[in-house]
């Protein structure tokens, strides 16, 4: 059972006041001490941020145990302290756009909720790991991560027994890559109000990536996506006219074609030089191109979006998007694309300095717990809390 003692106020600073704010939704003032304890050790911690150790610097006496199931067992819901972390993100500063991006998280044994050995393509090679997909607010301080799912593999949504030594809740599936993104989106859109940036991701990895792209566009979210060169399009009116194969719905024109392929085509393009992000490296160069993407509706004509081909100097291999931004430059859309590599950044440091790696449970709701707390600590360090935001008074 969960430890009821109620965990003394530490000092009342600055981290004292962004935790009565964000930890206001938890409903027992005991939580939400032991989540300002946790909250502090994320951010002042060195080293490995263990249960034990937190609880020793932190609060200088033996409650590690105390501690350990606040983030394991006591029953409090992350969704509404994640929708109140991005509100107070958002009023800080508008988001440029919504980034997702994944991490993998190293474990030893079999025995962690998700756990499995995984190959990875960012690595190349196979891991015994957990593997998280985030939903990142992207503004000048940079990408502040507001919204986590864990993939599972179909075993732990099958097994009833890998199930229940992870308190996995019923009616939680082991669903796909691309729907646990779409998820999210979904509940920062729909749930949590916030006010819509265009989607952006690296996607080269993902299976059913044209799944994920056509939902986008049936939901009418803006995005720019870095796709594979295998991926799938079909070509504009100016490549040979073939029938879809379908009766009962609308004719589509066009040859399906890989989007590496494309461009060897005639047909309309624009050219763009961009400036490299190192000042070392030459400048790319950006062809622009349109391409319709099916939709997921039986009777609905497909999309056109535009296909963004970047080619680098020195043989680097060339970069593909997909974005449906029809009324941005090619340099703009470039540079909101490009946050995707600065979260990747992001993520490093918190894998670093504030513990994404650090969680020692095994069940569902304690990952999510702690993934949470990683996220306040990291907002904490990148916005803090006092300045003129409808979500706190500061003196």
């Amino acid at each position: 059972m969960y430890a009821s003692t109620i965990v003394p106020r530490i000092v009342p600073d600055a981290v004292a006041s962004f935790a009565d704010g964000v930890f206001s939704p938890m409903p027992r003032v005991d939580q939400r001490r032991w989540a300002e304890v946790y909250l502090r050790g994320l951010l002042l911690v060195e080293g490995k941020k263990t249960v034990r150790k937190i609880a020793e610097s932190i609060l200088s006496i033996p409650a590690h145990q105390s501690l350990q199931q606040f983030i394991n067992q006591s029953p409090w819901e992350w969704e509404p302290v994640r929708a109140l972390l991005a509100r107070h993100v958002q009023a800080a500063e508008r988001p440029r756009a919504w980034v997702l991006a994944r991490t993998a998280i190293p474990k030893r044994g079999d025995r962690s909720v998700g756990v499995e050995r995984q190959f990875l393509p960012e690595a190349g090679r196979t891991v015994n790991c957990q593997i998280g997909v985030g939903a990142f607010l992207a503004n000048s301080t940079g990408s502040v991560p507001v919204n986590w799912r864990i993939l599972l593999p179909r075993r732990w949504g099958e097994n009833p027994k890998l199930r229940s030594s992870a308190y996995i809740p019923e009616g939680v599936e082991a669903k796909p890559e691309w729907r646990e993104l779409l998820d999210m989106v979904d509940e920062m859109d729909g749930e949590w109000g916030l006010a819509k940036a265009p989607v952006i991701a690296d996607i080269r990895h993902l299976r059913q990536a044209d799944s994920f792209i056509k939902s986008l566009v049936d939901q009418n979210h803006t995005f720019a996506l870095e796709v594979d060169g295998s991926l799938k399009v079909l070509g504009g009116a100016h490549l040979n006219a073939v029938p879809d194969g379908r009766s009962d719905g609308p004719r589509v024109t066009g040859k399906v074609v890989a989007v590496r392929d494309y461009l060897q085509y005639p047909g309309v393009r624009r050219s763009s030089s961009l400036t490299p992000l190192q000042a070392q490296n030459r400048r790319s160069q950006v062809v622009s191109s349109l391409v319709r993407v099916p939709a997921t509706g039986r009777h609905a004509p497909p999309r056109v979006v535009r296909l963004l081909s970047e080619t680098f100097p020195l043989g680097r291999p060339p970069r593909y998007w997909i974005t449906n931004l029809a009324d941005h430059r090619v340099d703009s859309v470039m540079s909101l694309a490009r946050l995707s590599l600065r979260t990747k950044l992001d993520t490093q440091s918190l894998e670093d300095r504030f513990g994404l790696r650090d969680f020692e449970g095994r069940s569902f709701r304690g990952w999510h717990h702690h993934m949470t707390m990683v996220s306040a600590a990291y907002t904490f360090d990148k916005i803090g809390w006092c300045h003129e935001s409808a979500l706190c008074s500061c003196n």
